[in-house]
């Protein structure tokens, strides 16, 4: 890996190309702050890979780079937005942002959108809320991608689902999942790699486990981590944000991927919790005994041949620090950053 960036050159060359799309200044600068602090914390699946994919969507119709998220309804600790197929990433933080300012006043705060659009790593708008002080917590509904027991095919989407909690450090605790056993990506670099996969990460056209990954995804699905109680806890996430919003539903079949139909919206919904710690039993008691539960995690009896516990994002902060001026980038990142440096005219400064 030797493509490397400075941060605020990687900021600045991401807001240029938004601008360049018809992006207000504000919103360029929001969306280029999403998408390049994922990839500071090692995420580059959800981070600038995907920029270039956003602008071809959106030249396609299947997004509002200009569109505003509204609010539709709302009281003292709740909000509904609807997004308007804008940019997934000013959505999601015009959502949080609206959540923190309520639980400021009520203790809780939920925030709920309909017609948006993919909006990156889930764990990006969880810790808006940590660095505010809150516990945060995000998740979203996406196009179907994943079996459900008993079923065979898309069912469902393995809908991501994230938490961060606010520590004495400013590292937070926080944890970014989605519902399947295993991103999807993998299996397809399996696929182009010719390799079989664990019988745990698909299954086959008739909804059977399969190690063969030579027919995805055109056939099978993804299967839902631990079961069961991966399949309860997606029906949860599109529970609270597809149908509390109104808005799309996977299994219904009213989302479309972000990628694969660019023409289309997305017609994902996300959903944003906030929760002001300093409400309950004190800021300082929070932050205290966080402590000392990540303390007792890290210094619990180590298996055989390991010496180290590590906290849920403990990893990811320690590739943010190392990141924290200059970034190294996967090779795939820095090929759609360059097709896009050439289609749009602006120029990428690599160090």
């Amino acid at each position: 890996m030797a493509n490397r960036i400075s941060v605020q050159a990687f900021r600045d060359f991401c807001a240029a190309c938004c601008r360049h799309e018809g992006m207000s200044p504000e919103d360029a600068k929001i969306t280029a702050e999403v998408l390049c602090e994922t990839d500071c914390f090692g995420t580059s699946s959800h981070g600038a890979k995907n920029l270039y994919g956003y602008v071809k969507k959106q030249r396609a119709g299947g997004m509002d780079f200009k569109a505003q998220p509204e609010v539709v309804a709302q009281g003292p600790a709740y909000a509904l937005m609807d997004a308007h197929a804008c940019m997934g990433m000013v959505a999601g933080w015009r959502a949080m942002e609206l959540a923190i300012e309520k639980a400021r006043a009520c203790g809780v705060a939920l925030v709920t959108v309909r017609n948006s659009t993919h909006f990156g790593a889930a764990g990006f708008y969880a810790n808006m809320a940590a660095r505010a002080g809150m516990v945060g917590i995000s998740f979203s509904n996406v196009d179907p991608n994943m079996t459900v027991p008993g079923a065979r095919g898309m069912i469902l989407g393995n809908n991501p689902f994230s938490y961060a909690s606010p520590t004495q450090d400013g590292h937070s605790i926080f944890l970014d999942i989605a519902m399947s056993n295993v991103a999807s990506l993998k299996v397809v670099q399996a696929k182009k790699d010719g390799e079989q996969i664990p019988d745990s990460w698909i299954v086959d056209k008739d909804g059977l486990p399969t190690t063969d990954p030579s027919h995805y995804p055109e056939e099978g699905a993804m299967q839902p981590m631990a079961a069961h109680k991966g399949y309860g806890l997606a029906v949860m996430v599109e529970l609270l944000s597809g149908v509390l919003s109104g808005g799309g539903i996977s299994s219904v079949g009213e989302i479309r991927s972000w990628c694969f139909d660019p023409e289309v919206p997305n017609n994902v919904c996300h959903t944003f919790l906030a929760v002001d710690v300093s409400k309950f039993a004190g800021r300082e008691s929070y932050l205290s005994r966080s402590g000392e539960l990540a303390g007792a995690l890290r210094d619990a009896p180590k298996a055989k041949g390991r010496d180290r516990i590590y906290l849920p994002g403990e990893i990811e902060w320690e590739k943010h620090d190392r990141w924290s001026q200059v970034v190294e980038l996967p090779d795939a990142v820095a090929e759609s950053l360059n097709e896009m440096s050439a289609d749009l005219g602006i120029t990428i400064q690599w160090e």
